[in-house]
């Protein structure tokens, strides 16, 4: 058997949206699931409604539910391609029933909240979360906690113990976050290592235009150095990231057992960045 693979499989896998590659179609979905599974990849993420059934049914056919730990968050409009996704919405008491059902399981690995702007919504949406916990709808309770530094009140006894943002080459100031985060005993689960697709292609872009490549030569070498930044950051325990065609996951796997970056590509990296915002400083400048 494969070892655990630090990733999880992005839930944007299964949608249109949010992203810059082609959709994958459902015979490509139900691989792209099997890919993970065979590779070590056991943990997926649906963070949308239509997220849900599309992880749900691969995993169905395929009967491998009890490999799977499955992630799910308070998002519940239902969407076609081309739609508005929709925002985040308190979790109710029916909640539970419609995530389990379109998850087709019993019970759901970790719940992720969005705090919205209603402390009172907030504690009320907890003591569910905690019932549901405790009758065995939920194993674990995570949160969303972009630009949201560490409180007291997180390291005293709380239901949540999983921290999810975002970090990536260009968010590498959130580094001491994590970091706070993870001393006071939390799990920590980093999102868009490349931003859905559009920081990879710019960065594509910034180097083709300084001469290191043309972009098919770039694009992969990038996608590797960008991907083991996030993942091999010290203080973050796995990183959520799409993956739409069977090639990215096997590309991504081996990105994974390349370890860590080297000084050399790091300092390759800082290049990048660094005459990427002074293009957006000159830019800026002149509006």
């Amino acid at each position: 058997m494969p070892t655990d693979i630090p990733l999880v499989l992005g839930g944007h896998s299964f949608i249109s949206q949010l992203g810059n590659d082609p959709p994958a179609s459902e015979k490509q979905q139900l691989a792209i699931v099997e890919s993970c599974l065979n590779g070590g990849i056991t943990w997926f993420d649906t963070t949308y409604q239509p997220e849900r059934p599309a992880l749900g049914n691969a995993l169905r056919a395929l009967g491998r539910r009890d490999e799977a730990t499955i992630l799910a968050w308070n998002f519940f409009t239902e969407f076609s391609p081309g739609q508005d996704v929709g925002g985040p919405e308190h979790y109710r008491p029916g909640h539970i029933d419609v995530i389990l059902e379109q998850l087709s399981t019993s019970y759901v690995d970790g719940l992720i909240v969005v705090p919205l702007d209603d402390p009172e919504e907030n504690q009320r949406q907890q003591e569910l979360l905690v019932e549901w916990q405790g009758k065995g709808y939920v194993r674990f309770l995570g949160l969303w906690v972009e630009d949201r530094p560490l409180v007291a009140t997180d390291r005293e006894d709380n239901p949540f113990r999983f921290a999810v943002r975002p970090f990536n080459v260009n968010t590498a100031h959130a580094a001491p976050d994590i970091a706070a985060w993870k001393r006071s005993g939390w799990q920590t689960l980093a999102t868009s290592p490349f931003f859905r697709g559009w920081e990879l292609e710019e960065l594509i872009a910034e180097a083709s235009a300084h001469g290191y490549g043309d972009a098919q030569t770039l694009r992969p070498q990038l996608a590797d150095l960008m991907l083991r930044f996030s993942l091999f950051e010290s203080d973050v325990d796995r990183v959520i990231v799409a993956m739409r065609k069977v090639e990215w996951v096997q590309r991504n796997l081996a990105s994974v057992s390349r370890g860590p970056l080297t000084a050399r590509e790091r300092r390759f990296l800082g290049r990048l960045k660094t005459k990427r915002h002074r293009w957006w400083q000159r830019l800026r400048d002149r509006s």
